[in-house]
């Protein structure tokens, strides 16, 4: 006991006031120093330079694997958002067909997502009422159903003239003449063609009416306008399709 008391008198140092009385005055103040034991002890709480860069390292890959875990949600969320887009898209094609007697309506192969009063060969046009498009005298793009992984990859300038979706234009008809079943409406110096019945297309369930563009995408690759579609598929190695029975899915972009 009297061994741990010189121990703990050892780390007690006697300063006096400044009116220079000395270290034996009893107004003097009385300070704890540490002890070289509580010196060690409080040295062991510290990091050493290889914990910290083990902790570094630790950090920085969990955060890795978050944003891996973050990105692949992100993109099944755009893929399942321009599925259901392109769904909604296609089933209006088909309503209007319904009240048309059969006719598909006039479209552009082309489609964009600017709705212009009176403007022919574009879905949010000619399927206005079906789609719950708000119609007037202006025009303005309907961005309720621009699919997100579309506007990451486009300027809000572009919006107006981008190709989001592309309508099959070389379809077999009961005759065996490979025709465009939307037809075209009439341009500067070309007549207008008919639009097919929907019944007049040959194996709906395997024929894709639409398709989310790009354009890899053979028939956006040959048209004129393809520098309005986007490079590459916005959804990866996948494409968005409705086929002409009324079903939607994700198609590989290598499927034709």
């Amino acid at each position: 006991m009297r061994s741990q008391g010189r121990r703990n008198n050892a780390c007690l140092i006697r300063f006096g006031f400044l009116s220079g009385k000395g270290p034996s005055s009893r107004t003097g103040l009385l300070f704890m120093r540490p002890c070289a034991r509580q010196d060690r002890r409080r040295r062991n709480h510290a990091f050493s330079l290889s914990e910290l860069l083990v902790a570094i390292a630790i950090l920085a890959l969990l955060a890795a694997l978050a944003a891996a875990v973050f990105g692949t949600m992100m993109h099944r969320g755009d893929r399942a958002d321009a599925l259901a887009k392109t769904r909604a898209m296609g089933a209006a094609v088909l309503h209007y067909a319904s009240d048309h007697g059969g006719l598909l309506p006039p479209l552009f192969p082309g489609q964009v997502l600017e709705y212009e009063h009176g403007r022919g060969g574009r879905i949010v046009t000619e399927c206005a009422a079906y789609l719950g498009i708000r119609t007037n005298e202006g025009k303005f793009i309907v961005e309720s159903l621009l699919p997100r992984a579309y506007v990451r990859v486009a300027q809000p300038s572009d919006r107006s003239q981008m190709r989001v979706w592309v309508m099959n234009s070389s379809v077999t008809n009961g005759s065996g003449a490979v025709i465009s079943p939307f037809g075209r409406v009439a341009t500067a110096g070309q007549p207008p063609v008919e639009n097919m019945p929907l019944a007049a297309v040959v194996g709906p369930a395997a024929l894709w009416m639409m398709s989310t563009a790009d354009r890899k995408q053979p028939q956006v690759a040959a048209a004129p306008w393809k520098a309005n579609a986007p490079p590459d598929p916005p959804l990866g190695d996948r494409r968005a399709v409705f086929r002409f029975d009324g079903t939607a899915e994700l198609v590989h972009t290598n499927t034709p």
